[in-house]
């Protein structure tokens, strides 16, 4: 059974003000399409798997020599440092980025240092702060796409290796609508190519392969 949603007779009026605004049929496809443009401008998931519409997809891979844009993406799986992440996103993947570097021995101050996005050592949880207590750190939210990057330049550093099956939702605005995509980074900040052809791509630029 789906569920009820009551409101008070201003807020009907409002909503349908907003429906012939936007040229939605129904107040549930007014509230629909309200909701996934906010849910897209603060770069919020759903914690459930992809509807209908949002396939996983399937033929050749794509191949990109730098991290694409992530606006308006899924995380469908993602593995940090060896350890698989449940119910992943984006924040969760920088979080679990964090955590390897505290299992390295650097916290406190020396990981607010180390770290390139907004982070304090005490418990803060204003201006987009949220306090971790197994990091023993508040850290500020980000963009899937400032989250990613920080994310591949603690892997590059720090040799931590990361994997992330992603999605790109069904928007207009998003770079391939629909189409899913691996990232990966680990030791990719070294540049030495005495190994193999294999191991110099291997630790070339972040890689992205897009089904």
């Amino acid at each position: 059974m789906m569920p009820v949603i009551r409101l008070n007779d201003a807020t009907f009026v409002d909503l349908k003000s907003i429906s012939t605004w936007i040229g939605a049929e129904t107040p549930s496809e007014t509230i629909v399409r309200l909701v996934q443009e906010k849910m897209e401008t603060l770069d919020l998931e759903r914690d459930i798997d992809p509807g209908p519409g949002e396939r996983k997809g399937s033929g050749d891979h794509m191949t990109f020599d730098k991290s694409p844009g992530l606006s308006f993406t899924k995380v469908l799986s993602a593995k940090v440092d060896g350890d698989t992440l449940q119910k992943p996103n984006w924040a969760g993947i920088l979080l679990a980025a964090i955590g390897a570097l505290t299992n390295k021995g650097i916290s406190g101050q020396n990981l607010v240092r180390e770290l390139q996005v907004p982070t304090k050592c005490t418990a803060y949880e204003e201006d987009g702060y949220r306090y971790h207590a197994d990091l023993g750190s508040s850290v500020q939210g980000q963009s899937a796409q400032d989250a990613w990057r920080e994310v591949s330049r603690i892997a590059n550093k720090h040799l931590i290796p990361i994997e992330v099956a992603f999605q790109w939702r069904e928007n207009e605005k998003a770079q391939h609508p629909g189409r899913p995509g691996l990232l990966y980074a680990d030791d990719i900040s070294s540049t030495s190519c005495s190994a193999s052809a294999y191991d110099c791509l291997t630790k070339a630029e972040p890689i992205l392969l897009v089904r």
